[in-house]
């Protein structure tokens, strides 16, 4: 069986879009930075409410961590970017 790559489907003269074209530059900006922290803080207030096993604490909790260290290196990332 070949594989086929569809590199080639494009006819000539058309470019491919790119992401760019239609206003997408990989920054989601300052409300998704916001959202990530409301959301560590909903996840945090989980934790405190009535639950039947530790499992689901451990899920959260680690959710949290991952959450905090994400928005802490795009805090870090931003502020030692050559441009942001």
């Amino acid at each position: 069986m070949a594989t086929e790559s569809h590199e080639h489907d494009v006819e000539p003269g058309h470019r491919h879009e790119q992401a760019e074209d239609w206003g997408w530059h990989s920054e989601f900006g300052k409300w998704a930075r916001i959202g990530g922290w409301v959301s560590v803080a909903v996840l945090v207030l989980m934790n405190f409410t009535t639950r039947y096993s530790r499992t689901e604490a451990i899920w959260l909790w680690g959710f949290v961590v991952l959450l905090v260290v994400l928005l802490l290196w795009d805090a870090s990332r931003r502020r030692n970017a050559w441009r942001s």
